[in-house]
């Protein structure tokens, strides 16, 4: 099993429940992978894509990603040390919880 299959196999169930995992591709996809994973999945998760990807990376395709709840803006803000409105996301009304 590649790096790439045992990543994506490792990742909880619910994360792909609108795709088929098999169709995932992590590099093609990344952003909609980091941005998932960081918004809904859980701790193990986020440490395997944290492992994945590198902090970079998450760092780059959070700032860039449309839409991400406040809280994961805030998180994330003070994980990486800069300001909110260093997120593209940021002062769109976005609620998962609805």
């Amino acid at each position: 099993m590649s790096d790439t299959s045992a990543f994506l196999q490792e990742l909880s169930e619910h994360l792909f429940w609108d795709v088929d995992r098999d169709s995932v591709d992590v590099e093609a996809h990344a952003r909609f992978l980091i941005t998932r994973i960081m918004e809904r999945g859980t701790r193990e998760d986020v440490r395997a894509a944290w492992s994945f990807y590198g902090p970079d990376r998450v760092r780059e395709e959070l700032t860039q990603a449309p839409s991400l709840s406040k809280k994961t803006i805030s998180f994330f803000a003070n994980q990486f040390s800069i300001p909110k409105e260093a997120f593209r996301a940021n002062g769109r009304n976005v609620n998962w919880s609805r």
